[in-house]
């Protein structure tokens, strides 16, 4: 928190310093009004963002906003958004009548999805090929907003927590990538859930089920500025069980199977822990980004055990004498017989 209003404070200080560096009166003005319009609207967030602090620790206003407040350790929840609901779109999807869409949005959401279903998808792909299909357009197609993370914006006209904020603004949060994968899973016939879970702050992602075995998939997680490691597409419960965003498991059904993991299918298989050197060592002279890997273990050891192994081994790795190379491993956890470990470089 204390970096996120820091980093707001210093954004103000650049802006102010931009209008002082242009030559023309009328630049000046101009960009002297902007900057005022983005001054404001930061000082406004900060305001926001320090009141819902302060109303959760009993901190001092401005202590939080100078960064002096001692606030560590304290869960500070934000707004919890509202599910979108998909029936209308998806039935006017069906029937391809979108006559009783009365939402201008629903009927923007609609007008879109046909575009994107079109585009991506074709009548020979499995289930799982559409499904990744869908999951690659839509990584492509939006950042994560951050401004709607918490009640430090108050614009009416913010819908990153729907689908209309992925296909209009390309902009969303957890909750619109979970009710837009869904939306796209829905019009497809492939059956999906959203687990939505605010027990420890809001995040949002979905359970698929995809040729008779249930998985967890999170689009906010694998999204970001470079393309996906697919770190969390089609997981079992034990990746995502790890009581960061706990949920209700008698809500949903469990996530047992790797059969469609992309992390199990796309892992190489070593002998043993000898051979992870050569084989992340093989990704970088191959120019990839990250990989997977997967050994058999001895299922009498205890599975934490053998992933603390794991992840010492691949942090050992990073940045050598000679190495410029920083490695990071992600997702290690242990399924049918095997334990399973992603690295991204």
């Amino acid at each position: 928190m204390k970096k996120t209003i820091i980093f707001a404070l210093c954004v103000c200080t650049l802006l102010c310093g931009c209008s002082k560096a242009n030559n023309s009166t009328a630049q000046a003005e101009s960009t002297a009004s902007s900057d005022s319009e983005k001054i404001a609207k930061l000082e406004k967030q900060v305001e926001n963002l320090a009141k819902l602090i302060s109303d959760g620790t009993g901190a001092d206003i401005e202590d939080i906003k100078n960064g002096t407040a001692n606030i560590d350790g304290n869960d500070i929840s934000g707004e919890i958004h509202e599910v979108y609901d998909d029936t209308a779109v998806v039935e006017a999807y069906k029937s391809g009548d979108d006559s009783k869409l009365t939402d201008d949005k629903d009927k923007y959401i609609y007008e879109q999805l046909c575009k994107a279903v079109d585009e991506i998808i074709t009548d020979n792909m499995t289930e799982y090929d559409k499904e990744k299909a869908v999951y690659d357009y839509m990584i492509k197609q939006t950042h994560f907003n951050e401004d709607s993370l918490s009640a430090i914006t108050e614009s009416e006209d913010d819908f990153s927590h729907t689908p209309y904020g992925f296909f209009h603004d390309h902009s969303t949060i957890c909750v619109g990538n979970a009710t837009t994968f869904k939306l796209f899973m829905d019009v497809l016939g492939i059956d999906c859930k959203i687990i939505h879970s605010t027990e420890n702050g809001e995040h949002a992602w979905n359970v698929v089920k995809i040729n008779d075995n249930w998985y967890h998939v999170d689009v906010t997680f694998d999204g970001g500025e470079n393309e996906p490691d697919y770190a969390y597409f089609n997981v079992p419960d034990v990746v995502k069980d790890d009581d960061s965003y706990p949920w209700n498991h008698d809500d949903f059904p469990a996530c047992t199977s790797v059969e469609d993991c992309y992390a199990y299918k796309n892992a190489v298989e070593i002998p043993d822990v000898y051979e992870i050197p050569k084989t992340i060592s093989k990704t970088i002279s191959d120019g990839k980004s990250s990989g997977y890997i997967k050994m058999k273990y001895d299922e009498n050891l205890q599975s934490d055990t053998v992933k603390q192994q794991i992840s010492s081994i691949i942090d050992s790795l990073s940045g050598g004498e000679n190495s410029s190379d920083y490695i990071m491993g992600n997702n290690c956890f242990c399924a049918d017989g095997y334990v399973i470990f992603g690295y991204t470089i």
